[in-house]
C-alpha cells in the first residue's frame, strides 16, 4: 500500500519544491542586491505571511476562489475518471508525456497546481527570507569586493560568485523541508483529495490499522535520513573545501 501511493506523494513534493525554488531563491536574491529597498520590504512582508498562513485554509482558499468560483481547477483528486495513459514511473506528468497524451498532460497539471502551490507556499517564503540573509552576508565578503575591483560584470558577481556560496545554508532548508513535504502534508492531501502516502497515513490511523501507520512512520523516519544524506553530498559540491 505504501509503494502504491508513494508516487503521487512524490510528484507532490517535487511540484512543491520547483514551485518554492522558482519563487523564493529569485526572491531572496532580488531582495538581497536591494536591500532595504521598498521591494526588499514588500518581498519579506509577503514571505512572513506566506510563512504564517496555514496551508489547509489556503489550500480551501484556493479550492474556493480558483475551483468553486472561477472554475479554472478541478475540486480534488489527481486525474479526471475515464483519462487513461500507460503507467511506467507512476508520477502522472512524467507519464502522461511518455505516452505523448498531451490532454491527459494537461488534466495531470490542473489537478496538480493548487496542492503544490499550496504546499509550496510556505516553502517558498522560507527559501527567500534565508536566501536573502545568506546572499546579504556574502556580498559583502571580500571575494566580491575583488570581484567587482577587477571589473567583473554585476550579474556575473552576483550569479557565479556570489550564489553559489549563498545558496549553501538554502540547500540545507531545503533537504530538510522536502522531507517535512513527503512526510508532513497529510493535511493537505486530505483537503485536496490526493491519494498520497499523507492520506493513506490519515485513513490509517481513522481505520485503526496499526501496521500501516507503523510502516507509514518508519518510511517517513528513512525520507529524513535519506534527505539528510543528500544534502550533506551537495555541500561537497557547493563547497570544494569540504572535499579535503
Amino acid at each position: 500500500m505504501i509503494i502504491e501511493t508513494l508516487p503521487a506523494t512524490v510528484e507532490l513534493a517535487l511540484a512543491a519544491t520547483f514551485i518554492s525554488l522558482l519563487i523564493g531563491i529569485p526572491i531572496g536574491v532580488y531582495s538581497a542586491v536591494k536591500q532595504n529597498s521598498l521591494i526588499d520590504r514588500l518581498s519579506m512582508g509577503g514571505s512572513f505571511l506566506g510563512i504564517s498562513m496555514p496551508p489547509f485554509w489556503l489550500g480551501i482558499v484556493l479550492i474556493l476562489i480558483f475551483s468553486v468560483y472561477i472554475g479554472w481547477t478541478p475540486v480534488k483528486g489527481r486525474i479526471d475518471f475515464g483519462v487513461q495513459f500507460p503507467t511506467v514511473t507512476g508520477l502522472y506528468v512524467v507519464d502522461s508525456l511518455l505516452a505523448g497524451n498531451f490532454k491527459a498532460f494537461k488534466n495531470v497539471l490542473m489537478h496538480l497546481l493548487l496542492p503544490a502551490i499550496t504546499l509550496g507556499a510556505s516553502m517558498g517564503a522560507i527559501v527567500a527570507r534565508v536566501t536573502r540573509s545568506s546572499m546579504v552576508e556574502t556580498l559583502r565578503s571580500d571575494y566580491v569586493t575583488l570581484a567587482r575591483a577587477k571589473g567583473v560584470k554585476e550579474w556575473k558577481v552576483i550569479v557565479i560568485h556570489a550564489l553559489r556560496n549563498g545558496l549553501i545554508p538554502t540547500v540545507t532548508m531545503v533537504g530538510l523541508e522536502i522531507g517535512v513535504l513527503l512526510s508532513g502534508n497529510m493535511i493537505v492531501e486530505t483537503v485536496f483529495g490526493w491519494p498520497g502516502l499523507g492520506r493513506l497515513a490519515v485513513d490509517g490511523i481513522f481505520n485503526r490499522d496499526y501496521p500501516l501507520v507503523q510502516g507509514v512512520v518508519m518510511f517517513y523516519a528513512f525520507i529524513f535520513i535519506f534527505a539528510n544524506l543528500i544534502v550533506d553530498i551537495l555541500y561537497t559540491y557547493l563547497n570544494p573545501k569540504l572535499r579535503s
